[in-house]
Formats: C-alpha cells, sequence, structure tokens
C-alpha cells in the first residue's frame, strides 16, 4: 500500500493547473461548511447564555391561577414555590422573581405601548451589570420606588431626561384601568439583544399597578450553579410543587416554552372548570432555545445542500480530469502493468492521488476557517444593535468551530473525492497494457 501512496504523492501536482483548480474547489466548501457550523454553534450558545442573563432562567417557572371564577396569568403562592426550590436544591440555587405588564406611558401628550418588567433590585445583579448607562445608574434606581429604566431609544422617543417624570396606564388584571408615576433614574444601552427593550421598574410598583396580590410574580427564573440534568432536576421539583398542591406540567412545544418564558399580565378570563387552583408551568433554557435550534439545523441543512451542489459540480471536474489524466499518462500506465502492477492497483493509485488532493485542499479549507473566525471573534467590532446583536457578545460575532464538525466535512469530502474517482480510475486500470503503449483514448 505504501507503494501506491508514495507514487500518488508524486503525482498529486503533476498537472498543475489542474490539480489547483480542482484544490480550491475542495478548499472553498470546506471553507463555507466549518464556518456554516460554527456560526450556528455560536448562535445557539449566544442565545442561551444572552437569555440566561436577561429574560429566562434555567428552569422558568410560569403560570396561572383561578380564582373566583376567573384565570389569571401568573405565578400565585411565589413564596412557596421558592420554599419548595430551597427544600429540593437547598441555597445553591438562586431565585429572582419578575413581573411584567403591558402598559401605556405617557409624556407630554406622546404615548407608547411597553412592556414593563418589575424587578428586584437586590437580586438581579447579573442584569445591573449588562446595563451601560448613558444617564443615571442602577443605585439611584434601587433607591426610588417609583423609579424607571429605559433604553436609550424610548428615552430619545419621548425626548426625556434624567428625573423627568411619566405617567403610566395599563389595564389591570380585573379590566379597569388603574395609572401610576413614573421618575427616569437611568438611560441605558446594551449589548444584549433580550435586554435592549426592558423598561425596569420597581418589583412592587408593577404588582400594585396590574393590582395583584403580594404573593403573586409573573415568573420566576432558577438558576443552577451546574446545569447538566435539568430534566431530572425539574422532575424533582415538579414532585415537590405537586406535593404541595400544585398543578404542574412543561411545555407542550418549542412555542409553548417561548410563550411561558416572555409571559405578561394580561386581564382575565372567565373560569369554566368551577375549581380554583394554581397551575405552574416549568421550562428548561434548553427548550426556550429549541426554536433557535431548529432554525439552526435548517441553515446548515440549506448550507449542506447548497455544499452538495458545488460537490456535484467538482464531481464532474474529477470525472474530466481524471479521464485526462489518464489519457496523459497511457505509457506510464503500460508501463507499470507491464512489470506487474494489476488493474486494482492502477485504479486505486488514482484514487489515492485524488483523494490525498481532497484532504489536503480541505485542511487548507479549514485552516483559513479558523483564521476567520479569529479574526471576527476578537478583532472585527460590529455594531451592537438590531437585529444583529442576537448573534453578537460584546460586540463580536460569536463562532465556535468544532474539531468534530471540521473532521466530519474533511472525511465527507475525502469520501466524494474517492467514490467519483472510482469510475475513471476503474476506466484506466482496465486498459491493457499493450493497448496503453500504443493507442490513445
Amino acid at each position: 500500500m505504501w507503494f501506491y501512496f508514495s507514487i500518488a504523492l508524486k503525482n498529486v501536482f503533476r498537472q498543475k493547473r489542474r490539480s489547483f483548480t480542482l484544490g480550491i474547489n475542495y478548499a472553498v466548501v470546506t471553507f463555507i461548511l466549518v464556518l456554516l457550523f460554527a456560526f450556528s454553534q455560536g448562535a445557539v450558545r449566544n442565545i442561551t447564555t444572552n437569555l440566561v442573563r436577561s429574560t429566562a432562567g434555567h428552569i422558568t417557572v410560569s403560570g396561572s391561577y383561578t380564582a373566583a371564577g376567573r384565570v389569571y396569568l401568573g405565578v400565585r403562592r411565589s413564596p412557596e414555590v421558592i420554599a419548595a426550590v430551597r427544600q429540593v436544591f437547598g441555597g445553591t440555587v438562586k431565585t429572582i422573581p419578575r413581573y411584567v405588564v403591558r402598559s401605556f406611558l405617557y409624556y407630554k401628550g406622546i404615548s407608547k405601548r411597553l412592556d414593563f418588567t418589575g424587578v428586584d433590585t437586590t437580586l438581579d445583579s447579573a442584569l445591573k451589570g449588562q446595563l451601560q448607562f448613558v444617564a443615571g445608574g442602577w443605585d439611584q434606581f434601587a433607591s426610588a420606588s417609583n423609579g424607571v429604566i429605559l433604553p436609550k431609544d424610548v428615552a430619545d422617543y419621548f425626548s426625556l431626561s434624567l428625573d423627568d417624570e411619566v405617567v403610566v396606564a395599563a389595564r389591570s388584571r380585573f379590566g379597569a384601568f388603574n395609572t401610576g408615576t413614573l421618575k427616569v433614574k437611568g438611560i441605558y444601552e446594551s449589548a444584549n439583544f433580550f435586554i435592549q427593550s426592558l423598561v425596569l421598574c420597581q418589583f412592587s410598583f408593577t404588582q400594585d399597578l396590574d393590582v395583584a396580590e403580594k404573593d403573586t410574580a409573573s415568573t420566576l427564573y432558577l438558576y443552577f450553579p451546574d446545569t447538566t440534568g435539568m430534566n431530572q432536576k425539574r422532575s424533582q421539583l415538579s414532585a415537590e410543587l405537586a406535593r404541595r398542591g400544585f398543578e404542574v406540567n412543561k411545555p407542550a412545544d418549542a412555542s409553548a416554552a417561548i410563550d411561558a418564558v416572555s409571559s405578561a399580565s394580561p386581564t382575565y378570563k372567565v373560569d369554566t372548570s368551577g375549581a380554583d387552583s394554581t397551575r405552574l408551568t416549568l421550562s428548561t433554557i434548553d427548550e426556550a432555545v429549541s426554536i433557535v435550534k431548529i432554525v439552526t439545523s435548517a441553515v446548515n441543512a440549506v448550507g449542506g445542500i447548497v455544499g452538495l451542489i458545488m460537490l456535484f459540480i467538482i464531481a464532474v471536474s474529477i470525472f474530466i480530469n481524471l479521464r485526462m489524466t489518464i489519457n496523459e499518462r497511457l505509457r506510464e500506465i503500460g508501463t507499470m502493468r507491464t512489470i506487474g502492477l494489476g488493474s486494482a492497483g492502477i485504479t486505486s493509485m488514482f484514487i489515492i492521488e485524488n483523494v490525498m488532493l481532497a484532504l489536503l485542499f480541505s485542511l487548507i479549507g479549514v485552516a483559513a476557517a479558523l483564521v476567520v473566525a479569529v479574526v471576527f471573534v476578537t478583532l472585527v467590532p460590529l455594531p451592537a444593535s438590531g437585529a444583529v446583536s442576537l448573534f453578537l457578545d460584546k460586540g463580536h460575532l460569536v463562532l465556535i468551530p468544532r474539531a468534530g464538525d471540521a473532521a466530519g466535512v474533511v472525511l465527507a469530502i475525502a469520501a466524494f473525492s474517492a467514490l467519483f474517482s472510482f469510475f475513471p480510475a476503474r476506466h484506466g486500470g482496465k486498459i491493457r497494457p499493450v493497448d496503453a503503449l500504443t493507442r490513445t483514448f
């Protein structure tokens, strides 16, 4: 076998122009696919991380409850839920409550519908660290019971400055309108896509605006030091909550998980069951981002199809180039056959040549993809605003090349090259020595 490899190695660049033309095609396909897989992996990782830092937990508890013939959205008996978390997991799990109200903000004759997120300023330290304040700050907000932190684009829309007072009006869960006054204590920007539109108020303010019971939250976010086995941990918590009289379930699909993570308090619905109950939905972060994985898988599939189309074009080049090579090397084939090299040996030699060419340029494509990934991740800043920030971390594109993906692409291209080299190579192997030495095909 080493004999075939040594001859093949000498002949890889025998026809330099053809070899480089074909090799560049291999490198381009490898480059595109490796970067595409790196982008998909980075997108999932970045979106998951940013969701956990902003509007989801490793497990997010949402739900609804029925009281006096009405169904309300929210987590009732939230202190008991927190107690159940401590009972099951001890003090290692951090629980953060949020209360979200959809409402209108009014200022000098201008209004805008916004989601107001009530936060506990003593617990939401991770959220605090992701806000870049252009005016005011977290401490000023934390010390004001009616303080509000606004995204810069919202502040610009209303021409608001620090300490300006605005009026907020919301239809409470009972259907009647309720109003309140907020004082601007912070104006911010954020590189986290999921934070950029949050209007932050004190937790108690949004509770009062919605006329909610004091033991109610829109969602509870649970953060674990060890994020492995989340389904098992959810099952453990579900069992304890069921023991305490809660109706516990998990989201039916990806859309339900997203709805659970992003729930806000609407007006009530009429209950038709006739029984009071408290229902909870426990969603893991993997379920919340599963739709992202579906989208990235679809992107990968499209990239794979494009790669296959390019490879089939390459297959035509392989066939033509190899037939031309065989015609140019007939005397060599004839000589090797006369000294005892069999048909299979000639076939193997030509296949190995093409596979070595594919491997060499595929590795070049991998190297180029890694260089581009490093450049974008470390040196090329992108504007951290709008939808593009969904894929950015600190202003840089998140690309995570994986050795398994790169190796898979290289091996697939090598196998493809071997497959489509076989038929013309077999033709060369079947040429009789006398024909090879006297004829041109």
